[in-house]
């Protein structure tokens, strides 16, 4: 047999074999040390997110970060729920989102669903995140707060709701009264309506659906509904609510800015922004990078820094001041009065869930 060579060049085939491996291999890393070929990056990534005052934190803290880190340019567009994920992936309608944050609870039934890739854990410090933010299909970026919040012009602390039974007018007759707002959505708002019907805390998984809907009932003609967190925070300092359940990050702003805004932490129940990675995404390499970016610690701290939303990263939270640690849910002082959402009951069961809540907000 004889062997290739290129008489201009003195290149046999194997040395052209070995140099093309070393030059593979020396594209191969990018700036993460992830192995993507660095010449295969698109120029942006279309990331769909909640939008207001955490778009505007996103922005800094992991946007402007990873484009620093890449090159890539960061595009963010409205929120995209699992209905419109389905209709993408299932239309192969790509130029939409390349990868979502959306809430845990819609990325677990998405995972569930198979419209999402699996995390890629080499690439993450799986470890150092909290147990509930890690998925096979998602990751939770932050953990938020859902809890009371209330018009100081229309009470104080002490006559606002401090429990989910006193916001679901479980006693009678009501301590407290007036239109409050709620989230258009059955995720979280059917966890705090099942508390609202007097489950226990620790009893509230498995989810019992009638609870929930018979507290909703309960307060149907004083429910004035709110499609996404920058409207909730509107709606409160506007006082077109007294009291609602709202997002801590978005009342926080709203008193920061002056607004008639206060809130606590009894009974919040914690869960955060997931991302995923549509199924079959030709983008989902770079997808992953992403998502892998955003669990890394220095991310998280700056962006609890910007809006009180704690990390899932338990290594940020050397890089968090003492101050910003007692307005985060995570904060030592407001994580005990808290409780996570179980995303594996919601995973499980969320379609029936949000089957019933619909048939409810519909009869």
């Amino acid at each position: 047999m004889t062997r290739s060579h290129d008489k201009k060049t003195g290149f046999t085939r194997r040395r052209f074999l070995q140099t093309s491996a070393a030059t593979t291999a020396a594209l191969a890393v990018s700036s993460f040390g992830f192995p993507y070929i660095a010449k295969a990056a698109p120029e942006k990534l279309i990331i769909p997110d909640a939008g207001g005052a955490l778009r505007d934190a996103y922005l800094p803290s992991h946007y402007k970060g990873f484009t620093d880190k890449t090159g890539i340019q960061v595009q963010p567009s409205a929120y995209m729920g699992i209905a419109q994920l389905k209709a993408m992936v299932e239309n192969q309608s790509w130029g939409q989102a390349d990868i979502v944050v959306m809430a845990a609870s819609e990325a677990a039934i998405a995972g569930t669903q198979g419209l999402v890739e699996p995390i890629d854990y080499g690439m993450i410090d799986r470890p150092a995140i909290m147990p509930e933010a890690a998925n096979e299909f998602w990751v939770m970026t932050l953990v938020a707060a859902s809890l009371m919040a209330w018009n100081t012009d229309v009470m104080n602390k002490e006559q606002a709701p401090k429990s989910w039974a006193e916001f679901f007018d479980l006693p009678n007759p009501p301590v407290v009264k007036g239109p409050r707002g709620l989230w258009k959505n059955a995720a979280l708002v059917m966890d705090m309506a099942a508390l609202g019907d007097g489950v226990a805390v620790k009893d509230l998984y498995p989810l019992d659906v009638n609870r929930s809907i018979n507290a909703l009932t309960r307060i149907r003609e004083n429910i004035i509904w709110w499609e996404h967190g920058a409207q909730s925070a509107q709606m409160l300092v506007d006082n077109e609510v007294d009291f609602e359940f709202a997002w801590n990050g978005r009342v926080w702003t709203a008193a920061k800015q002056g607004g008639p805004v206060d809130y606590h932490f009894n009974q919040a129940l914690l869960d955060g922004d997931a991302a995923v990675i549509p199924k079959g995404h030709p983008n989902k390499k770079w997808a992953m990078e992403f998502a892998a970016f955003m669990m890394t610690p220095e991310p998280q701290a700056a962006l609890a820094e910007l809006i009180p939303y704690g990390p899932t990263n338990t290594k940020a939270n050397a890089l968090i001041p003492e101050a910003t640690q007692k307005v985060l849910p995570t904060g030592p002082d407001n994580f005990p009065e808290t409780k996570f959402v179980d995303q594996s009951w919601w995973a499980e069961h969320g379609q029936s869930a949000y089957d019933a809540y619909n048939e409810w907000l519909l009869g």
